[in-house]
């Protein structure tokens, strides 16, 4: 993906290897509007023997998570002015017998993007894929309410797409409806770069945010509605 920095700004950056097993970034959001913020992995140099994984929390939640082994790999989740990000990277090995003589690097930028701008941009990215996933299934929305606050509402699913190179990510969808207990999602894909066996896989989809609490949600692959999911209140 490329083509997305005017929507993005480094807030923090680290990484994992050599430099130790894990790395911590934080960042407050400033500013009058919610944000999309990004842990995104921006180089590597690792030993094929080793991989990554991150997660980020919000205000002590965490919200998202996911692997980030190689380049352009990415987590995302939104967050409200004031709010607090955290965000954990952390080397695994990947016990498939390759052994190197340096472990190498793995380089990570924590981003705050401007939610419109990035949703746009990431809309006509370079290696987004212009068609809806072949199948998708096991749609679930719920709003946590469970103790300790703050309450955290999340959507899961699965999807299925052409290849194992392909990154499945929920945005919200702009403009939203008019109906603000109606959260619109758009469900985008991403071919990232390399030869890519042509073997239908189904990927994770998933998308969480803090303080707030959905009646529905519809998701939207371009133009076309592809789900619609009521929400459960988990207490």
């Amino acid at each position: 993906m490329t083509d997305q920095n005017s929507a993005c700004k480094a807030v923090a950056n680290g990484g994992v290897g050599e430099s130790g097993a894990s790395s911590l970034l934080t960042h407050s959001v400033g500013g009058p509007t919610s944000k999309m913020i990004v842990l995104r992995t921006v180089g590597s140099s690792l030993c094929p023997n080793t991989g990554a994984v991150g997660l980020i929390s919000v205000n002590g939640v965490p919200t998202s998570s996911g692997s980030l082994t190689a380049k352009g790999n990415l987590i995302q989740t939104e967050a409200e002015p004031g709010d607090h990000v955290a965000a954990i990277i952390h080397a695994v090995p990947l016990f498939n017998g390759i052994s190197c003589v340096r472990l190498g690097e793995l380089e990570v930028h924590l981003e705050e993007c401007d939610l419109v701008s990035f949703a746009s941009k990431l809309d006509r990215a370079e290696g987004v894929l212009n068609r809806p996933p072949l199948a998708t299934r096991d749609w679930y929305a719920w709003n946590d309410h469970m103790p300790p606050p703050p309450d955290v509402f999340h959507v899961v699913g699965e999807v299925q797409v052409p290849n194992p190179g392909v990154d499945v990510l929920l945005v919200p969808k702009m403009p939203q409806g008019i109906n603000p207990r109606i959260l619109l999602l758009d469900l985008i894909l991403v071919q990232r770069p390399g030869l890519w066996i042509q073997i239908p896989v189904w990927k994770p989809a998933r998308y969480e945010k803090v303080k707030v609490a959905y009646t529905g949600v519809e998701i939207f692959c371009g133009s076309q509605s592809i789900a619609i999911i009521s929400v459960d209140d988990v207490q």
